[in-house]
């Protein structure tokens, strides 16, 4: 790469390319020549240890030598073939998560592959509503589930929902006309460190002990007519949205579907593939759900991949009737050859204990740093993702108060995760979130000790940064 003008490349990057999450005047180029393992390297050398896991996506690790070679012995026999025709690596990948990774489970009918998280979601809001014939979604606060129309109409965490923000914090957003319209419905966030509906954690359930927030969405399902709802979709864990639900939450989430009979779409798209230390995020909770959408960890994001799975009957419905849809790119032999070798060197390697192995690991170093950090009112997570919210004070109060509903106008430098990836990055160490008062914090599934602890190091860092910079002092007064 020694060839390469990087001082060429910055001028083209400034003149030619639209900008995302900065205007041009804030944005500064950050030149990465290659990727390693869990780090980014930079032309001069520098290594930086990557914990956002890019977008918490790059399961495998960077490079992996087998997903690699997969590619390219897939690109010497293949240009293009569209879905309509069947290629080796597509049929393998299907049985791959039909049988030999969901083969356990009772649930599973069939995939569909495309391309994007965002296009998984899209396939399964139609399939949903075309199963059941009823239009109505349910969604939730704070949540992410991608940027395309359908996707974004179940989006409802405000700074990622594709608008337009100034710097100047007195403007209002400009949100894209029509894009979020649809018949969805908005439940509230399983969020108990600052319930929305006004609960303290322990005091929302009833005498039966379902939790408010539950029975919230069982109220509003009813008041708008189960027979007018085709489905509730759910990120197991919310990911943009920075939510780690109560154990009881999924199970009962799933109870209440059921009963209601209306489809859970369980969003996978960040948590599957070993993401939490099993191969689904809604394994943790014995509960099994009627469509999952995939991407992301699916190829390890070497290349852009995704899938929806169905249960037997909506496969079993489906394959009665001509579907008139198609999307150009789906089951792209090289994508597919790329999901088959990181889903082969993910069981060969055993990858989701390792991840398991690896959250046990950072669950202990994070519960030291909240011992010692009054800036941190909660840790919450498993496996590689794991969440930590920052408080300025014992009353668990959010540094912006807009905490979730924050649009980024104005000053993001005052963000505390902006604060803390700033000091972190002085330690070599990219550690941020997406949420103002909220760090998340991922690797890769085979992250090392080493690397956890130079992480954990460099949050330590941080942390002691923002609690001198807040006068803050330790109170045992902290949310466990």
């Amino acid at each position: 790469m020694s060839d390469i003008n990087w001082k060429q490349v910055e001028e083209w990057d400034n003149k030619y390319i639209l900008r995302t999450f900065a205007t041009q005047e804030e944005y500064e180029s950050v030149p990465i020549e290659s990727t390693d393992g869990d780090y980014l390297i930079m032309p001069d050398g520098t290594r930086l240890l990557d914990f956002f896991n890019q977008l918490y996506c790059v399961n495998s690790g960077q490079r992996v030598e087998k997903i690699n070679n997969a590619i390219k012995e897939a690109l010497n026999r293949y240009g293009f073939v569209w879905d309509a025709y069947s290629t080796d690596y597509k049929a393998r990948a299907a049985k791959y998560i039909i049988e030999d990774i969901l083969g356990n489970e009772n649930w599973p009918g069939k995939i569909r592959f495309v391309s994007t998280g965002s296009e998984a979601i899209e396939t399964a809001l139609f399939i949903a509503r075309l199963y059941k014939n009823r239009p109505l979604v349910v969604t939730r606060e704070y949540a992410y589930h991608g940027w395309t129309r359908g996707a974004s109409s179940v989006t409802k965490l405000k700074g990622v929902r594709s608008g337009l923000v100034e710097t100047d914090a007195q403007e209002e957003p400009v949100h894209i006309p029509g894009q979020q319209d649809g018949l969805v419905a908005i439940a509230p966030s399983p969020n108990c460190m600052r319930c929305s509906l006004g609960h303290t954690y322990g005091s929302c359930h009833d005498e039966s002990g379902e939790l408010a927030c539950v029975k919230y969405t069982r109220r509003m399902v009813e008041n708008q007519g189960k027979e007018k709802v085709a489905a509730m979709i759910t990120e197991v864990t919310q990911g943009a949205g920075s939510v780690h639900p109560p154990a009881e939450y999924i199970p009962q989430i799933r109870k209440m579907t059921k009963e209601l009979d209306i489809l859970w779409i369980a969003d996978e798209v960040l948590t599957g593939f070993g993401r939490t230390g099993e191969w689904f995020g809604y394994q943790h909770y014995g509960v099994e759900p009627d469509i999952i959408t995939l991407a992301k960890g699916l190829s390890s994001s070497a290349i852009p991949a995704g899938a929806v799975v169905v249960n037997k009957d909506i496969a079993d419905f489906m394959d009665n009737h001509r579907w008139e849809t198609v999307s150009t790119y789906s089951s792209h032999p090289i994508a597919m050859a790329a999901v088959c070798a990181n889903l082969e060197y993910m069981m060969e390697e055993n990858l989701v204990e390792k991840a398991k192995e690896a959250g046990e690991y950072m669950k202990g170093k994070l519960l030291d740093l909240k011992a010692k950090h009054p800036s941190i009112g909660q840790v919450a997570g498993f496996g590689v993702l794991w969440i930590v919210e920052l408080v300025k004070d014992e009353k668990l109060t959010p540094f912006i108060e807009m905490d979730r509903n924050v649009t980024h106008e104005g000053d993001p430098s005052k963000f505390p995760i902006n604060i803390i990836n700033e000091k972190a990055i002085e330690k070599g160490v990219l550690i941020g979130g997406f949420v103002p008062n909220t760090l998340r914090i991922g690797s890769s599934l085979n992250v090392s000790k080493e690397d956890i602890d130079k992480a954990m190091d460099a949050l330590d860092y941080a942390l002691s940064h923002l609690d001198a910079q807040m006068g803050l002092e330790k109170s045992e007064e902290v949310l466990t």
